[in-house]
């Protein structure tokens, strides 16, 4: 399965009446278009990105985006419509090995890690999914300035984007369009897709006016009242064997670890630290060693649990950094898979987690190659 995304950016500002547009304009110390791009380029289950904008502000996305960008992008340039700017991303991937897209609004800085997570997963099952949400408001409709009826709130729900499809469905229900419609999803239904929903979040909202510009910049400025920071030690011996697990991921190696459950150093520093940032003990306190039930147990078990702890509470995880100390193997080749398996594994992006590896100079039990010590510390925020 290989995921793109194509951002549509290419609006004038008109209906917000702004300059430059709204996709240009500065939220907190990012621009809201590089905001929108990052949360793609540096999610796991993304492969490619392509960003398309107008044609008339190629100079003002070279000087005040693209420096900014954490993470390989391709540009394309759009028509005099979203649908057009849609159906120009679609053909710049026409010839990449592409099986699925997520199509976003440029001007919706605040989608999550995981809304995309979730929706490249559905995608393996699906042909096309769209994020929703309810409307809480009353809806009527109007004549001129009066009302004339109400209308039930029982079938209806206000989509959002990403919005994800089959790539080669939807590419051909853009080719067999007819006029021009606001929404992809329209598109695919009348290609005759089917598409399920997701739940969205309210806070995916699509900055459209400049007061929504500024209640942006008000989150922005305001979105962290809460920071707090947890360490994670662990240390675990090496006996003989054939591999051992580090941070998720196996590595060929002439030792393995020896532990009551799989003994994945790295994943038990991490989870330690998310255990010490939450003030909630630490994996022996939720999972005592003499139990067991625990025994051979995978550590992502243990990753899960502190996570959903974390989500319990409405934290976020702001950075992960975990260094091991061992004269081998060697880690530096794993370091982007158990980056990428950590981040998958928690929803984030994965340029939020560090992983790397240092040596004791042959000194001690490491430098005598008996064990492998990990160091994690974990920052979280609400």
């Amino acid at each position: 399965m290989k995921v793109a995304t194509i951002i549509v950016a290419g609006g004038t500002g008109t209906r917000a009446g702004l300059f430059p547009p709204k996709q240009y304009q500065r939220i907190g110390l990012e621009t809201v278009l590089e905001k929108t791009i990052n949360q793609f380029v540096s999610h796991p289950h993304v492969d490619s990105c392509v960003v398309v904008i107008s044609r008339e502000h190629k100079e003002l996305f070279e000087e005040t985006v693209s420096p900014n960008i954490r993470g390989e992008y391709q540009l394309a340039f759009g028509g005099n419509s979203r649908t057009e700017s849609v159906y120009s991303g679609l053909q710049h991937l026409k010839n990449q090995d592409i099986s699925h897209v997520l199509i976003h609004d440029g001007a919706r800085p605040f989608v999550s890690a995981r809304l995309i997570t979730d929706m490249v997963t559905l995608l393996e099952s699906h042909e096309g999914i769209v994020p929703v949400v309810a409307i809480s408001d009353a809806v009527w409709k109007f004549k001129g300035n009066h009302l004339v009826n109400p209308v039930s709130r029982e079938h209806l729900s206000a989509a959002q984007t990403p919005q994800g499809f089959n790539y080669s469905q939807i590419l051909q229900a853009y080719e067999k369009r007819t006029g021009h419609t606001a929404d992809c999803a329209e598109i695919a239904l009348a290609g005759n897709l089917k598409v399920a929903t997701i739940e969205g979040e309210k806070e995916n909202y699509k900055i459209t006016t400049a007061e929504d510009l500024e209640y942006a910049r008000m989150i922005s400025k305001n979105d962290v009242h809460d920071v707090r920071v947890g360490q994670g030690v662990d240390v675990h011996k090496l006996v003989p064997g054939k591999s051992i697990v580090l941070c998720g991921v196996e590595i060929p190696f002439d030792k393995r670890l020896e532990g009551h459950s799989d003994a994945d150093v790295g994943l038990h520093a991490i989870t330690d630290a998310i255990y010490g940032s939450l003030g909630k003990g630490d994996i022996g306190t939720w999972f005592p060693p003499e139990d067991p039930a625990w025994k051979g147990t995978d550590s992502i078990h243990f990753l899960n649990h502190a996570n959903g702890l974390l989500q319990e509470e409405h934290y976020s995880i702001t950075s992960i950094d975990c260094t091991f100390v061992c004269e081998e193997p060697k880690i530096k080749p794993h370091v982007m898979d158990m980056r990428k398996r950590v981040a998958e594994q928690l929803g984030i992006n994965v340029d939020r987690v560090s992983i790397k590896a240092t040596t004791s100079e042959m000194m001690g039990f490491t430098g005598r190659k008996e064990g492998i010590l990990a160091l994690a510390t974990v920052s979280i925020s609400r």
